[in-house]
């Protein structure tokens, strides 16, 4: 047919009925004669199980918990029972360095500032680190570094010479903390992380425990506070090994794209477990570069303001009154050295504790273990909001009840249970702010936040062993000052995670402003995120 010649009617009809026959052929499956059912397509269900797609939180609650938990718990516990071990050290060796060197009010003072601002600047560099080079590594490095300087300190010949080695020290476990805390978030199911906090938490106390028995055992003896600082460092060298044989993240390998290798993390975790392994594909997520900066900018400003005051307060009340403490006994503070001396005149005419007060200490350590126990719960039960009001709220109404003396016996029913409103506070704080960020800033954040902590751990120690020469109620008025600034920032939280599932990744590309103003919402990152199992287009 020549170009620009037109159809006929009948050819056209022909045509249209012949195109559609060939369609209703092709489409038409072969069948037999018996009029059986179409033939399969040849793929089998084990086929179309591969081409399942799983986001990493969904793997994890998958496989839930189960023994390989239970070893990232003992390995972290360990890390949280050295840490403790570590931080008590200054408060039961000062008396002796004191007689030691000959040290001055400040110059003692200056030793517990410095140590807490030297886990400051560890926390704030390790965050990011451990975002780049992973959890696993930057914890390595960190405690290989810190048992070789915890001991050095035992050694030290001068004051100078201690305290570079003390602040080494402190760098590293402020270093490590963070790290420990994400780590532990981000390898268990979500209803167990309140739990896994929990385990860690009586860890901590116990090496709590464990340092002030060794005072009462060793401080007696000829360089016993030198001793002392080995026995300390023990832990640490024992969690070395273990430290070795954990994984890297799983969260952490999926958000820095390599996902062959949190695959074999989660088939050893399935297996450990007990469990079907992770049939499919983990879907892969591009790494963010961060910095601590980033912490601050939308859509975290708001929380990450909020809960900086809360960490920075928390760690400032809580790490002052460990030192408050043995002062309030020392100086007598409404009658209370009545039950005991805390403090004798040696041979040589030094002031150091007696063992009364080591046993002491002992006790309280013993005694913020109800205050470990009842904030996961009451987090799990009532939410992390609602726990942080109380126990802020509850901090601030019995520390303004110490400025009034009644009685001895009445301060001491006021200690016990303010240990305890702490103990909720400091708890409830770690197990709140790691959920509040994604995985690829978590550790950032939560390391920033942990610098602040110490920040706040330095000023509240320096000040509290500085004014209690002065006058202790000087120390009990600024408490109850930063604590009011505590409670007026705890009423912005916005955001609650209790029971809801860690965050890997963050697009607010679509209202970067909606994401920060509806904190607290099921979309509470402004994310797209995958249901249990997709499959692929």
């Amino acid at each position: 047919m020549r170009f620009g010649q037109k159809k006929s009617p009948l050819l056209l009809e022909n045509e249209e009925l012949a195109t559609v026959e060939h369609i209703e052929l092709e489409e038409t499956p072969h069948s037999q004669d018996n009029g059986n059912l179409p033939e399969s397509d040849g793929k089998t269900d084990a086929e179309e199980d591969k081409v399942k797609r799983w986001d990493i939180s969904d793997c994890i609650e998958t496989i839930g918990y189960g023994a390989y938990h239970w070893k990232v718990v003992l390995t972290m516990g360990l890390m949280s029972f050295a840490d403790s071990s570590e931080i008590w050290i200054i408060s039961l060796i000062s008396y002796n360095l004191v007689c030691e060197w000959g040290l001055s009010t400040l110059e003692k003072a200056l030793i517990p500032g410095l140590v807490f601002a030297a886990m400051a600047v560890g926390s704030f560099v390790s965050g990011s680190l451990s975002d780049i080079h992973g959890r696993k590594r930057v914890m390595l490095i960190v405690y290989y570094v810190f048992t070789i300087s915890a001991i050095a300190s035992a050694l030290a010949w001068n004051y100078y010479v201690f305290v570079i080695f003390r602040c080494i020290a402190g760098f590293c476990i402020g270093a490590n903390y963070g790290i420990s805390i994400c780590y532990s978030a981000e390898m268990v199911p979500t209803g167990r992380r309140g739990f896994n906090l929990l385990l860690l938490d009586l860890m901590w106390a116990s090496g709590g425990v464990y340092i002030c028995f060794c005072a009462f055992l060793v401080m007696d003896l000829e360089n016993g506070w030198r001793i002392l600082i080995v026995l300390a460092a023990a832990p640490c060298a024992i969690a070395i090994p273990m430290i070795h044989i954990c994984d890297e993240s799983v969260r952490y390998l999926v958000i820095q794209g390599r996902v062959a290798e949190a695959k074999v993390v989660l088939d050893r975790m399935a297996d450990d477990n007990k469990v079907a392994r992770i049939e499919g594909e983990i879907i892969p997520m591009s790494p963010h570069p961060v910095t601590i900066l980033d912490v601050f900018r939308r859509p975290f400003t708001r929380r990450s303001i909020v809960i900086a005051i809360m960490f920075g307060v928390t760690v400032w009340v809580f790490y002052g009154f460990l030192y408050l403490l043995p002062d309030m006994m020392s100086y007598g503070y409404c009658h209370m050295s009545e039950f005991f001396d805390v403090t004798y005149t040696d041979s040589t005419g030094c002031t150091v504790y007696t063992k009364a007060e080591y046993l002491f200490l002992m006790v309280v350590n013993v005694i913020y273990i109800p205050g470990y126990i009842i904030s996961p719960i009451t987090a799990e039960h009532l939410g992390r909001r609602p726990t942080l009001w109380y126990s802020f709220w509850g901090s601030l109404a019995l520390t303004s009840l110490l400025l009034f003396c009644i009685s001895s016996v009445v301060i001491y029913i006021e200690l016990v249970v303010l240990i305890n409103m702490y103990a909720i506070a400091i708890v409830t704080v770690w197990l709140y702010t790691p959920e509040c960020y994604p995985t690829y800033i978590r550790s950032t954040a939560t390391g920033a936040h942990n610098g602040i902590s110490k920040i706040g751990a330095a000023c509240g120690t320096f000040l509290t062993e500085y004014l209690d020469s002065i006058n202790i109620t000087y120390t009990i008025y600024v408490s109850v000052a930063v604590l009011l600034v505590a409670c007026i920032a705890s009423l912005f939280l916005q955001i609650e995670t209790k029971g809801k599932s860690l965050r890997d990744d963050i697009d607010f590309s679509n209202n970067p402003e909606e994401s920060e103003i509806n904190d607290g919402e099921p979309n509470e990152y402004g994310t797209n995120t995958n249901n249990v199992s997709q499959e692929a287009m």
